[in-house]
């Protein structure tokens, strides 16, 4: 025998109405009180004993007759209840049959119930065809289904080379550094493959059973970006390089660039370099001249007294002298072997065998590494870690230890917090002009009409004003998070810190008075502690 929900019909005699009730087979769903009573009410039956009802209802194992009424009663025809799922995706029908006398279905009754319920989309013709030769009765059928709205994917690129090369120094196995063999460029040849697009795939709109479009979420569109000596296939999707040299990805834009090569020493014959991509300088850089590079910039001889700036990174075989004038900044990391009264700054990682009075600032790490290795006065800042073997020395050099965060991040907070505040008063100036204007209304004055302009821009005001509030909301709460990350940087000491060193982590600060060995300073609970290395 098949599965057969439990279900109902009504029976009118002359003496009333009753109505049968036959059990599920196998193991179809039972008959529900909550089904029979929104029937009834369909229907629109006079008063019945709901209670003897239900106790017939849960002790139901036959088919059972039951008197509901005495009350003069009119056939009832086949009914239907439609319902269409929360996501509006599909639309079932659940028909109940006809008294004795009734009018069964036809199928354009299914349509107009259908049509009824605002169904004007994915229709099962074939499923209602069915249902007029075979009801089915208690159940809920499907007879409609949307079409799935197809999300679309973001466009993206795949780059065929290095795009964060790593310059990094050989340790050799006696201690010492090699600082001959870097590789810091990424070599390319002429018709190299650099990048891959796959575009974007908008999808597909969807409709629900309602007939209204669902429309796919906005993808993210991308394009392949490049500066010189480079050239795109024509269909856009991949990207070549034009020349033999070296290339860089800066954000979302790459570059090729030949190296230009200074054949023996910055000075009088050279005067200043500035070039597009990286400078290769064999000789050294004598005091009072620069070089400037968007690329990177190495150097095999010793910079003296002389600026150098690379929106890459800078590397020097040998080191800087800088007699108190000497600057290096690079955008990325710089490599040295030595660095004596000199100024250095570096986006990300500063390593040296050797720092001797010099002020050095790195964004990310300072490391200073090697057999004899050792940092001696000046400044070091760096904003998560500095790992140095000796610090100080034993004559009490005042040497400076900073980790944490950038001056400029605390000072945009700052401003923000400022911004905030004096939003709020100004948030408060514009309600109290509208309060104002209130109150004069309700005691029956007549605002003038130049009157009303003031009370549209104090409405303006705290509309402006309050979405910006909730931007900066967002912004110093970002701004805080970052600074707590960063407060977790450390000061690694390999060998001893002697007494001197001043060490400053976040807003707390902590003197070296005696000898540490082996040991790291960071930050405990607001606290410089220290541990063991």
């Amino acid at each position: 025998m098949a599965k057969v929900n439990g279900y109902f019909r009504l029976q009118i005699e002359d003496n009333g109405v009753y109505i049968k009730l036959i059990p599920p087979t196998e193991d179809g769903e039972p008959i529900t009180m909550a089904d029979i009573m929104s029937y009834l009410s369909m229907v629109k039956m006079p008063k019945y004993d709901i209670a003897a009802l239900n106790q017939v209802v849960l002790a139901l194992k036959e088919p059972t007759l039951m008197k509901l009424t005495e009350a003069d009663f009119s056939p009832v025809s086949e009914k239907a209840k439609v319902q269409v799922a929360q996501d509006r995706m599909t639309a079932t029908i659940r028909l109940y049959p006809p008294s004795n006398h009734g009018k069964l279905f036809e199928k354009k009754d299914m349509i107009g119930e259908l049509t009824h319920a605002g169904i004007k989309y994915g229709v099962a013709e074939a499923i209602l065809d069915a249902l007029v030769e075979n009801p089915i009765y208690c159940q809920d059928i499907m007879v409609a289904k949307g079409k799935e709205v197809q999300e679309g994917t973001d466009a993206k690129i795949e780059y065929h080379f290095e795009t964060k090369p790593l310059a990094k120094p050989k340790l050799n196995v006696d201690g010492t550094v090699d600082f001959h063999q870097l590789n810091i460029f990424t070599k390319v040849k002429k018709d190299q493959l650099l990048a891959t697009l796959t575009p974007e795939f908008l999808g597909e709109e969807g409709i629900d059973v309602y007939g209204k479009r669902i429309y796919p979420q906005k993808v993210k569109k991308l394009s392949l970006k490049y500066g010189r000596n480079i050239r795109l296939s024509e269909d856009k999707l991949q990207m070549f390089s034009e020349v033999d040299g070296d290339v860089k990805l800066e954000k979302d834009t790459v570059f090729v660039s030949n190296s230009f090569v200074v054949a023996a020493d910055v000075d009088a014959s050279t005067g200043d370099i500035v070039y597009e991509g990286n400078v290769v300088v064999n000789g050294n850089v004598r005091t009072g001249f620069s070089v400037q590079a968007k690329g990177d910039i190495e150097v095999k001889g010793v910079v003296e007294g002389a600026d150098l700036y690379s929106g890459g990174n800078i590397v020097l075989t040998r080191g800087i002298q800088g007699m108190n004038r000497g600057k290096l900044e690079a955008a990325g990391d710089i490599i040295t072997k030595f660095i004596e009264s000199a100024k250095v700054k570096a986006g990300g990682t500063v390593r040296s065998g050797s720092i001797l009075h010099s002020v050095v600032d790195a964004g990310d790490t300072i490391i200073c590494e090697g057999k004899k290795s050792f940092v001696i006065g000046g400044s070091l800042s760096a904003l998560n870690e500095i790992s140095v073997m000796t610090i100080g020395n034993h004559m009490g050099t005042v040497t400076n230890v900073k980790l944490g965060v950038e001056a400029s991040v605390l000072e945009n907070l700052n401003d923000m917090q400022k911004e905030f505040e004096e939003n709020k008063g100004e948030i408060e100036k514009a309600r109290q002009v509208l309060v104002l204007f209130k109150k004069r209304m309700q005691g029956g004055q007549k605002i003038p009409p130049d009157k009303i302009q003031m009370i549209r821009e104090a409405g303006d005001t705290i509309k402006r004003l309050e979405l910006r509030q909730e931007e900066l909301q967002l912004l110093i709460k970002e701004s805080r998070d970052l600074i707590e990350a960063n407060a977790r940087g450390r000061l690694r000491v390999s060998e001893t810190a002697y007494p001197g060193v001043r060490i400053q982590i976040a807003n707390s600060t902590y003197i070296v008075k005696d000898n540490i060995r082996f040991s790291q300073f960071q930050l405990d609970s607001g606290e410089v502690v220290i541990r063991s290395y």
